[in-house]
């Protein structure tokens, strides 16, 4: 293969494998060992484009996979990862941990979720949550594609799989299967919802000042439909307070709609050395006092 050929053929490819895996699960070096297959095989197959002149010998073979390589660590280093936790309190009282990882690079992103109780609440509900989900973002504009949720106790495992169409709706999966209760919010009129995984890193997640405090997001978790304004800001001496909403908007029983359906949403960003804000804490009323979301 010559070397114009051969250096097309592995540009191409990397592109479309690291790509092509975005929406599939796995890490970003999983996507570029993809790559490295994908290179191989074109290496290896006359019939993938003109191949005229002498045929490749080890040392170029070697050569190309070294390039490969090279590509995709840089594609690698190129991905915004980040990662935190926080302690959730209900009126002062410990009750759980939440963490979140996240990777985003070319528009597409993907979140990772944990959460476990702890406290007195831990010693009542013992059961442990799991999550990711993929997609693609834009600014404040977040667009999953696929999503699951694994909650574990210690006798039971019930697992949720979203799968968004291109218009943006869910289809949900539940297992083991369980019908939805009579007032659960049809996942057909649910288009351009998020999951609950995409959700929380959208408001957790570390922002430029242009675009923090600038969210509008509408969440359906297979049953009830959500929305959160976080969008009303306010300058402090070491970064900002943003305030906002929760409010139920279908899915919930009479009783919930008729007791209430909206409350007030506070979360401080702390900026750091780097100009970026990041969330220390965010803050709600609750009928168990109020709720505390808070770094660690």
């Amino acid at each position: 293969m010559r070397a114009a050929h051969r250096a097309k053929c592995v540009g191409q490819l990397c592109r479309q494998g690291c790509q092509g895996c975005a929406g599939a699960w796995g890490s970003l070096t999983n996507r570029c060992g993809r790559c490295l297959a994908l290179a191989r095989g074109c290496m290896s197959t006359p019939s993938t484009i003109p191949i005229t002149g002498r045929k490749d010998t080890p040392m170029a073979t070697r050569r190309t996979l070294l390039a490969v390589v090279l590509i995709c660590a840089g594609a690698q280093a190129q991905a915004a990862e980040e990662s935190a936790s926080y302690n959730v309190a209900f009126g002062g009282i410990r009750a759980g941990v939440i963490a979140f990882r996240a990777e985003e690079a070319g528009g597409r992103y993907t979140a990772h979720g944990s959460a476990r109780a702890s406290g007195l609440l831990g010693a009542i509900f013992d059961a442990e949550v799991d999550t990711v989900a993929q997609g693609a973002v834009s600014a404040n504009t977040y667009r999953p594609s696929v999503a699951r949720e694994v909650t574990a106790g210690s006798d039971n495992r019930t697992q949720r799989e979203y799968r968004y169409n291109g218009a943006g709706v869910p289809t949900v999966t539940r297992t083991p299967a369980k019908a939805p209760s009579s007032h659960a919010a049809p996942a057909s009129q649910q288009a351009g919802t998020v999951d609950s995984t995409t959700a929380a890193w959208a408001i957790l997640r570390d922002r430029p000042e242009a675009l923090a405090c600038q969210l509008d997001i509408t969440i359906y978790d297979g049953r009830r439909r959500q929305r959160i304004e976080l969008n009303q800001a306010e300058a402090t001496a070491d970064g900002m307070t943003c305030t906002g909403r929760y409010t139920r908007v279908a899915g919930f029983s009479p009783k919930e709609m008729a007791e209430k359906t909206a409350w007030p949403l506070t979360m401080k960003y702390v900026r750091q050395p780097t100009g970026i804000l990041r969330v220390e804490q965010l803050s709600f009323p609750t009928s168990f006092g109020r709720a505390r979301i808070t770094r660690r």
